[in-house]
């Protein structure tokens, strides 16, 4: 890709748009950068030595952090209070994997430390090398747009070598039918797991769920807590993003209204992450379904609106993400082999 910029031609090189979107800016930012300090040389030159210059001389230069310290600022200004306590550990073993750079300067840490930090990590899974990189991005980013370093060593840090793009899990059309009939069948063992796959809601926010959630007068499911085990009193959401009253659809609302006039601030389901993980891999397995596990379901609901051609705001609203976030369809889409096939015949018709 070619751009003008100050006239001058600018060739930018990148696999997608997105990566020459983003080499773009930093090509940008660092002319408008290198257009302040020529600004500020000329001014230094040509002005004479006034008093008020000597004073600009003597201001003190922003602290130099050290990754540690910067970590501690960066966890301390921008993440306790604004995400849960099990996001705040997360961070804080996965800064641990950083210890050869805890004592280096921000600006003497460069792109080649951290990809080699981050190919190097004890994570074994897709998501935690993806949460270590993004713990990495985060600081640094946020260091560069305060001007604590000049340049920015975590841009366009590659891919992990063992960041291997495992194909996400969901039912089919036919299986999830199967699948929701198999839980109606035992409502008392597999309700909370039906719900998950009826509401796409995660299972943190099904754990969390109370009567005073349900509004049976304009059928809606009210989605502003998350229960995780091993912090009980710490109900946050995921993000702010998560927060949201989403549709009861007439299933669900079939299920739930025994609890309509059940105690309204006590939590419906009991059951612990592990007893429902045993749970659906025993249903799993004893009608050959495929093997997934409950965040899996939420896929499958999110699947399922797209072959259903349901606007994408209004499943990003449903499920809790960011409204214009790519994430919905780049992670989270499943066609069916099926659906797939009607799409295919649609195009044959249109060029018969």
């Amino acid at each position: 890709m070619r751009v003008r910029f100050n006239s001058k031609v600018h060739t930018i090189y990148g696999r997608t748009q997105i990566d020459c979107y983003d080499k773009l800016k930093a090509v940008v930012e660092q002319i408008e950068n290198n257009k302040i300090i020529e600004h500020a040389k000329l001014l230094q030159k040509f002005a004479p030595p006034t008093q008020e210059i000597a004073r600009v001389e003597t201001v003190p230069t922003q602290k130099q952090y050290t990754l540690q310290e910067w970590f501690g600022e960066w966890l301390g200004s921008y993440k306790i209070g604004n995400v849960r306590a099990s996001t705040i550990n997360g961070f804080k073993q996965d800064f641990k994997k950083l210890e050869k750079l805890h004592d280096l300067k921000l600006g003497e840490i460069t792109n080649i430390m951290l990809s080699k930090a981050i190919n190097e990590s004890s994570h074994k899974s897709k998501a935690g090398i993806y949460n270590f990189s993004s713990l990495i991005k985060q600081m640094f980013d946020v260091a560069f747009n305060n001007r604590l370093i000049e340049m920015n060593p975590a841009r366009n840090l590659p891919k992990p070598k063992h960041f291997a793009k495992n194909q996400k899990r969901a039912l089919t059309h036919e299986q999830e039918q199967k699948f929701i009939n198999l839980c109606l069948a035992d409502l008392d063992k597999y309700e909370p797991l039906l719900i998950c796959v009826l509401q796409g809601i995660r299972k943190g926010e099904m754990l969390a769920l109370r009567p005073n959630d349900l509004c049976f007068v304009k059928n809606t499911l009210r989605i502003d807590e998350s229960y995780d085990e091993q912090n009980p009193n710490d109900l946050l959401t995921k993000n702010q993003d998560s927060n949201r009253t989403m549709p009861m659809f007439e299933l669900t609302r079939q299920v739930l209204l025994k609890y309509e006039h059940y105690e309204p601030t006590q939590r419906i389901y009991t059951k612990s992450s592990a007893q429902l993980s045993k749970l659906l891999g025993e249903l799993l397995e004893k009608n050959d379904l495929p093997r997934l596990t409950i965040h899996e379901l939420r896929h499958t609901f999110i699947s399922r609106c797209h072959e259903k051609k349901i606007d994408e705001i209004i499943v990003q609203k449903w499920v809790g993400h960011a409204i214009g976030s790519r994430m919905t369809k780049a992670v989270y889409t499943h066609v069916s082999s099926e659906a797939e096939l009607n799409f295919i015949e649609t195009m044959n018709k249109k060029t018969a």
